[in-house]
């Protein structure tokens, strides 16, 4: 009886070591608005909110002081690269994150072109995920990009990508 415990216990904490949600971030607690799906991830430092495109477009001033970042999701590219938020992306004060867009933040940051009509071939430089902060002021944007190995290094990715926040 004492080994079946045992042998329960220890196949409890390999199933919880080997799970690809738990994320090993241990800087400062982040804060970060979702428009799309929320991702699926243990780290006790990190908050996902929901918000919608429009409440992202019509108060991202509000959303700025109250979040370290925004994160948009594939669900949303579509609507999320309308030209009507352009200037939202390229006026904010807060990281962008374009999670799992192979082409990159240009459909969103340029009016004209949607993330379905963006040409993929010429913007796909192999990253996963794109960090994308504009600073009108100073007449400059930074990008950073972000890649994925393999799928069972989304954990990684995630870790890099909330450090890059942590520091901006």
């Amino acid at each position: 009886m004492n080994l079946k415990k045992i042998l329960f216990t220890l196949s409890l904490l390999l199933l919880v070591a080997c799970s690809n949600d738990d994320v090993k971030y241990d800087g400062a607690p982040l804060k970060i608005a979702v428009v799309g799906d929320i991702p699926e991830l243990n780290n006790e430092k990190i908050h996902f909110e929901p918000i919608s495109i429009d409440e992202f477009r019509e108060d991202a001033l509000d959303i700025s002081t109250n979040f370290d970042a925004v994160m948009i999701t594939p669900v949303m590219f579509e609507e999320a690269s309308e030209d009507r938020l352009v200037k939202v992306y390229n006026n904010s004060k807060m990281p962008i994150i374009f999670f799992d867009s192979a082409k990159r933040h240009f459909p969103f940051t340029n009016e004209g072109v949607s993330y379905e009509t963006a040409h993929w071939e010429s913007l796909n430089n192999g990253s996963h995920t794109t960090i994308y902060l504009s600073d009108n002021h100073a007449n400059r944007e930074d990008t950073w990009y972000f890649y994925l190995k393999g799928e069972k290094e989304i954990d990684i990715l995630y870790k890099e990508i909330f450090q890059r926040i942590e520091t901006l």
